[in-house]
């Protein structure tokens, strides 16, 4: 028979992150839409470039390492979404 055990709350493996996925910074913040994965100029390793919409409604971009994110589902509960009414959160 066998048998395995696992640590729900282990962090040490890391999970392939590829173009398409969402992802939430591992200090929080909102949920992010990787747009890129690779190397980038005269950073070593590879990169993700992530894409969101901020509390205004702007398109924000930026850069970050893989160990700096979680993936996150690519659905979200209905509780979690927010309506927007002429660029106000409702």
């Amino acid at each position: 028979m066998l048998t395995a055990t696992f640590d729900a709350f282990d962090t040490t493996q890391t999970v392939q992150v590829i173009v398409g996925d969402v992802v939430t910074l591992k200090t929080g913040g909102p949920r992010m839409t990787v747009t890129y994965v690779g190397a980038i100029a005269r950073k070593a390793g590879e990169w993700l470039v992530c894409q969101w919409f901020d509390d205004h409604g702007e398109l924000r971009q930026e850069t970050f390492a893989q160990d700096e994110v979680w993936r996150q589902p690519r659905s979200i509960p209905a509780g979690l979404v927010h309506k927007f009414v002429r660029g106000a959160a409702v």
